[in-house]
């Protein structure tokens, strides 16, 4: 396989990315936090040294734009646009290179397994792609795993061993880095050929990828775990993108009548005592008023002007009273001296 990948990777590769491509690049603004990506997804199985089982998707973001038919050997397109801005010609390129992959890596794996001594069962899985990021440069990534957890990844045009993953993984590693061209020509599908083919995806299904579907949820009642105990078993469903929320609150009904509750009971305190305030300040006024009717004010004086000189001797009066307190403060401060 490894000698074979250059024959199809020149038919892709002479197509870099063109005007259109930069131009696009240049004017997309995505609208959700994480840049856009599109990343291939690759699980195989193996039992033993004859059985073996492939599983591969394409995705951009959370939504999956293509498949790998195993059994034709062709590329299924999941989605109206999930050919981007490529031609007919780039496309059998990589439809191509992807038949002498799949055909040709379970074959290498099972040498491998030999030559490192392999036990079967096991399970490789890999994840490549790239993202784009408003203006700037693409970011590219390719991980291995094996047995669920992380093997290999390859950065900076080489093949590195994960940390912690062991001498198995850097003996794999040295030796695909002897294989100078099959690098050179990884970083360039990654560098080049992956944001190109993104460009087209986000530009063709816009209207697709960047729609919001709001999440529905109800709850059912599940099988009792024990005796006076209830299951209930929350649904979410229907929302685009995948992200989301769901919290669970104990006793969240009885919580927020009670807040209601506190709620109308500090209000009619507030009524309350607005009202006192109100009685009291009218009281105030009343008796002012009182004290004004009692002077020799002429009768033709309207009452309005009445009203007036009364307020103006009720301030006075409350002025004095201050006055007055504070003189009493002054005096019992002198005499503690």
């Amino acid at each position: 396989m490894l000698l074979l990948l250059p024959l199809l990777f020149e038919g892709i590769l002479c197509h870099g990315p063109g005007t259109k491509a930069a131009h696009i690049l240049g004017l997309h603004h995505p609208a959700a936090e994480e840049p856009p990506a599109f990343y291939l997804l690759q699980t195989s199985s193996f039992a033993n040294h004859s059985w073996q089982h492939t599983q591969s998707s394409a995705w951009v973001g959370e939504l999956q734009t293509h498949r790998w038919d195993n059994d034709m050997g062709t590329i299924v397109f999941l989605r109206p646009w999930s050919q981007g801005n490529f031609s007919e010609e780039e496309l059998k390129h990589l439809q191509a290179l992807l038949q002498l992959y799949f055909h040709s890596f379970p074959s290498q794996v099972q040498e491998l397994s030999s030559q490192f001594q392999l036990k079967y069962p096991f399970e490789i899985q890999v994840l490549s792609g790239c993202r784009l990021h408003p203006g700037k440069a693409s970011e590219s990534f390719l991980n291995a795993a094996y047995q669920g957890s992380d093997f290999l990844s390859f950065q900076d045009n080489s093949w590195k061993p994960s940390p912690g993953a062991g001498s198995l993984a850097q003996n794999v590693c040295k030796l695909l880095n002897h294989y100078r061209v099959i690098k050179e020509i990884m970083k360039r599908i990654l560098r080049d050929t992956c944001p190109q083919f993104l460009a087209g995806l986000l530009e063709a299904g816009k209207s697709e990828l960047e729609r919001q579907v709001k999440p529905e949820a109800w709850v059912s009642k599940g099988p009792s775990p024990g005796p006076g105990r209830l299951l209930l078993v929350c649904h979410v469903s229907g929302f685009f993108p995948k992200s989301v929320w769901v919290r669970w609150m104990r006793d969240g009904y009885p919580i927020f009548l009670i807040l209601i509750c506190l709620a109308v009971l500090l209000t009619l305190v507030m009524l309350v005592v607005a009202d006192s305030w109100i009685k009291k300040q009218s009281s105030n006024v009343n008796i002012c008023s009182l004290h004004g009717l009692r002077l020799n004010v002429p009768t033709k004086v309207n009452i309005q002007e009445a009203r007036n000189l009364g307020h103006q001797l009720c301030l006075a009066q409350k002025s004095w009273m201050k006055n007055s307190f504070l003189n009493k403060c002054k005096i019992s401060l002198s005499k503690l001296r």
